[in-house]
């Protein structure tokens, strides 16, 4: 077998490992030799080379409306046409229970599919999530991908310690 079907394969069996546990797992950029790139805060990571990775470990994301807001975003040069993955996982939190929240992947070739959390009675706890996606095909070139979460009218959530992952899969 290949180093690119080796990749891919590794790739698919981690990323069907994490729909069947619940858990995202941004450590798979690793699985393909690459580094991606570090930052802090919020500003999109470049990757022309490997994965891109994003990783905020500040405050994080505090939408305050019913908009939604973005979180993280990595910038990932696709030398040719395909599919990416993408991964993430983070903690939310609220002030003031009961509160709600919603979040969703933002870029070429997305779904568009949102993820709602909440909790009905405890506050000031940290409670984890994490979610990933297949895109459809994008066209090669600099993409962005990102994470964009929102709250419910007059609810007090908020989202950290959020890291986004992109990697090229192929063009299958």
């Amino acid at each position: 077998m290949d180093g690119s079907r080796r990749n891919l394969r590794t790739i698919v069996v981690v990323a069907v490992a994490a729909a069947v546990t619940g858990t995202a797992i941004p450590a798979v950029a690793g699985l393909l030799g690459g580094t991606g790139d570090r930052i802090e805060g919020g500003a999109a990571a470049t990757s022309s080379t490997g994965p891109a990775r994003s990783i905020i470990n500040n405050a994080g994301c505090d939408p305050t409306s019913n908009v939604y807001v973005s979180c993280a975003s990595v910038r990932l040069n696709l030398a040719r046409r395909g599919r990416v993955l993408l991964t993430m996982d983070g903690a939310w939190t609220t002030a003031t229970a009961p509160s709600l929240g919603r979040c969703r992947f933002f870029g070429p070739g997305t779904s568009n599919q949102q993820i709602n959390f909440g909790e009905p009675t405890d506050s000031e706890t940290d409670h984890f999530f994490g979610f990933n996606e297949v895109t459809m095909r994008v066209d090669a070139g600099a993409r962005t991908f990102g994470l964009q979460c929102r709250e419910f009218a007059t609810d007090t959530i908020s989202f950290k310690e959020i890291m986004l992952s992109a990697v090229y899969v192929g063009n299958s």
